[in-house]
């Protein structure tokens, strides 16, 4: 379990890397530091994750989930956050997606400290890592210094994501277009209780 957990995320770690316009310039680890005065950005929101860890840990999965959801659509920019009616929110395979809460607490949190400064788009990142920490998959460096997307289209999310009647031969195509395996398929729907792709 927690060597799934592990590999999950790694693979998040992946889509970072691979998913598309996440930003407009160079990512790295620790972007925050020094822009938000003394504050550490990441550990306010891993206060936030913890806390509603506490009061119901199935959250974890969500947050796993809510990030995947955003980074293979365009890329991790947050716009799965986006609200409206034809937003990827109301996309089909985003109907049971939770955790927005959680973003939304943390980014209360640090506005409040360092307006205007962090992304959601890195929130969403900070807060799958800290999930897959506190679920016992050990810890990942997060790159951040995204910005947040503006386009947000149930459209491109219902073609692009995978839906609860794909088969597996169409899931590992959609998984390879995004340079991931068939391995990190089975880690990544498998975190996904409400999506098992059907055999042919």
């Amino acid at each position: 379990m927690k060597k799934g957990t592990a590999v999950v995320g790694f693979i998040l770690g992946l889509l970072l890397l691979s998913g598309g316009p996440m930003s407009h310039g160079a990512l790295q680890v620790g972007f925050y530091r020094g822009k938000c005065g003394f504050a550490d950005v990441e550990a306010i929101v891993g206060g936030v994750v913890s806390a509603q860890f506490f009061t119901d840990p199935s959250l974890l999965a969500s947050l796993i989930r809510l990030h995947f959801h955003d980074c293979f659509v365009n890329g991790c920019d947050g716009s799965i956050l986006l609200d409206g009616p034809d937003s990827e929110k109301t996309a089909s395979p985003n109907q049971s997606v939770r955790g927005y809460e959680i973003i939304d607490q943390a980014k209360d949190a640090v506005e409040k400290i360092c307006p205007g400064v962090v992304s959601c788009a890195d929130l969403i990142a900070i807060a799958a890592r800290d999930a897959v920490f506190l679920s016992g998959g050990g810890i990942y460096r997060v790159q951040t210094g995204r910005r947040d997307g503006l386009v947000s289209s149930a459209d491109i999310a219902n073609v692009t994501l995978p839906g609860p009647s794909i088969t597996v031969p169409q899931a590992i195509a959609a998984f390879a277009d995004k340079g991931l395996t068939a391995v990190d398929m089975v880690l990544l729907l498998g975190n996904n209780s409400s999506l098992v792709p059907i055999l042919p």
